[in-house]
Order: structure tokens, then sequence, then C-alpha cells
């Protein structure tokens, strides 16, 4: 047995694991299908580096050495290839659409490398073996390793200027994603008998899966927003920060006429008219805010000011929304009650307090616009209030 034997059974064992609980227990609005497939690229890729480092023995088949060097060289770009789909899978609808020029030029890079690959054993382009059975670095061997962390660099870059949908935690482990296997290449060069690079994979995995461990208890299913778990840790540590000096300030809100939505156009829809407002409140808020699905039709944002004028911008902001996408093309349309306020540490001794504080704010914004819509329709004014909009 060589020396890197007991390193990669113990990386198998991990990848299996992973992949294992990935199938049986994580969903796909968190990318399950794409993880699984990187997972197995990854297995795929430890066992026949491994069997590719054989050549060291005598006697052992060579067509198995070969193949599986050439099985090795290959996992890089097909796993460079499935680390963008995967990004893709968890980014928002109009995220995706800006990703459409990547995905052609991941598919180039990707289909280039392949091909150089499969064409090494005539040409000696990327390895080849002598006589005696001896492994070889071809000119060409750095191609697919460059393609891999090319199409790495490529979605990180994407990552950091256009995937403003992602929680920055979430942001920062995918973007983290390349390090592990970038130290590994580095670390081949100078020690090259050990799998450097597909150990550094395995280290990305693991931190890949744990993300997406505390993404899944965290998020909303259907909206990919925070949950009320997750809320409920956030307000506790903004109260905290506030009663240190830092403030901050909350919307609660829900749908109106949810319900009529549901029982006319259906549940389907009614789940969508859910997951368009979730997109709608993070358009309208900036990147570091929160934005949580409350329960049912009532949502939640948590916004880092302490000015009631700027409260006051951020729901002008939302109603704004709300009316581009009446004007649109939609069989239904998006208006929200909301109770929106500063915390006031002085006032409100618990977190419970402000929710139920908000809530009486935003039934009482309820019911001065449906006062307002039933006078409007007899002809008559109705002035605004306060905490109206």
């Amino acid at each position: 047995m060589t020396s890197w034997a007991p390193v990669t059974i113990y990386a198998l064992l991990i990848m299996g694991f992973l992949g294992y609980f990935a199938w049986r227990h994580m969903d796909d609005s968190i990318g399950r299908q794409p993880f699984v497939m990187l997972v197995f690229l990854s297995v795929i890729m430890l066992v026949s580096d491994y069997v590719s480092r054989c050549y060291v023995y005598p006697g052992f088949p060579h067509i198995a050495v070969a193949g599986c060097t050439a099985i090795t060289f290959i996992m890089l770009p097909a796993i460079g290839t499935e680390w963008h789909q995967y990004v893709r899978s968890v980014l928002n609808a109009e995220e995706r659409s800006k990703m459409r020029g990547l995905d052609v030029v991941v598919t180039v890079l990707a289909s280039f490398a392949i091909v150089v690959i499969l064409m090494s054993p005539i040409t000696s382009w990327v390895y080849y073996f002598d006589s005696t059975g001896m492994y070889y670095r071809g000119e060409m061997f750095i191609v697919p390793a460059s393609s891999f962390f090319l199409i790495l660099i490529l979605v990180d870059s994407f990552l950091l200027f256009e995937a403003h949908s992602l929680g920055r935690t979430s942001k920062a482990v995918l973007f983290a994603f390349p390090i592990p296997s970038i130290v590994g290449a580095v670390l081949a060069v100078a020690v090259p008998d050990v799998p450097w690079i597909p150990l550094g994979v395995t280290v990305s995995m693991v931190a890949l899966f744990a993300n997406i461990q505390n993404t899944g208890m965290g998020h909303d299913y259907l909206t990919g927003l925070y949950n009320r778990r997750k809320l409920e840790e956030l307000m506790n540590e903004r109260v905290e920060r506030a009663r240190l000096g830092r403030g901050f300030a909350a919307i609660m809100m829900d749908v109106d006429n949810f319900k009529r939505i549901n029982d006319t156009l259906g549940h389907s829809t009614g789940d969508i008219a859910l997951a368009e407002t979730a997109r709608l409140l993070k358009r309208s808020v900036r990147s570091g805010d929160a934005v949580a699905r409350f329960g049912g039709d009532e949502f939640f944002v948590l916004l880092d000011i302490e000015d009631a004028s700027e409260l006051e911008e951020v729901v002008a902001r939302i109603a704004e929304e709300e009316e581009t996408f009446t004007k649109e093309d939609h069989a239904y349309k998006l208006a929200l009650s909301k109770g929106y306020d500063v915390f006031d540490p002085e006032k409100f001794e618990t977190v419970q307090a402000f929710e139920e504080h908000l809530d009486a704010l935003m039934y009482e914004n309820k019911r001065l616009r449906h006062s307002q819509e039933k006078s409007l329709a007899e002809g008559s004014s109705f002035p605004k209030n306060r905490r109206s909009v």
C-alpha cells in the first residue's frame, strides 16, 4: 500500500458520507442534484488518481493506469463545469439569465480541455508512458488544470460582481471554494507524489456541505429567504446591539388578498406569488439587509438604519416595486400591508414586544388601506396616515 493510500481512503469515506446524506436529506432548493454530482465526480477523481499512481508497481496493468490517468485529468474540467452548475442552481432567475455568457465560456473551456486529454494517447499532449511503463507529463500538461482553475475564477468573478441574492456567509463560502484546490496545485508542484488537488477538492466539498446545512436550517424552502428560526436569531442579535447604541429598524408585511389568489388561481400560483414577493422585497433593500418569510404570507425585513426618514424611503421603494409589478401582465397583483418602525430599546424590552408592535401597525395599515380603497371607489378622498403607504 502506498503512503498516500490512507489519506485517499479517508477522503473517500468523507465524500461517501456527504453524497449519501445529501441524496437522502437535502432538497433541490439548496442545490441537491449538482452537489451530489460534484461529490460523485470527486469520488471518481480520487479513485482514478490513486490507480493512476500505481505505475510505480511492476506488473500493474498498464491499461488500468493509462485509463485512470485520462479519467483523472478529465475530472478536472468536469468538476469545474459541475461547480458552475451548482452556483447557477442557487442563484435567482435574474442572475441566472446574466450567466448565459458565462455558460458558453465554461462549456468551451471544458470541451477544449477534454478533447486535448482524449487525444493524448496519440499526441502525448498531456501525458505519455515510455516503453517501460513510466509516466511522463506532456507539453500541454497544464491544460486540464488551467481549464479547471479558470472556470473557478470566472465563477468567482461572477459571484463577486453579479450575485446579490446570496447571504454574506453563503457568498463567502462559495467564493472561497477554489482556495483549497489552488493551494493543492501549489503543493503538487513541490511534492508531486501526493494527490493534493483531489484532496483540496475534498476540503472544498466539506466546507460547501457545512454551508448547505446551515443554509437549509436557516432558510425558507419556497422563497429562499431566511425562515422564522433564523429571523429570531437575527432579531436577538440586533436587539443586543441596539442596547449598545447601534440601532435598527424593521418592517412586517403580509400579502393583501392572498387567500383569494390561492382560492381562484390555485395553490401553485399562490406559491409563485410568495416567491415573487420575496424577489420584490430583495430588490427593494440593500444586499446586507435581512429579508425573511415570517410565516404563511407574512414577510419581515431587518434594516441596519436608525433614521425614520430612511425607513420611510425603503417603504416607498417597496411600494414602487408593488406598482411596477401590478402594471406588468400578471394574473394577480401584489399589494403589501406594512407595519414598520425604528427599534427603541427603552420602549421595547423584548423581541416579542417589538414584533407585536409591528403586527399592530401592520393591521392598522391594512384597515386604513381597505378603507381608502373603499372611499376611492365611492369617489371620496381619504387622508394618508403617517405609517401607511
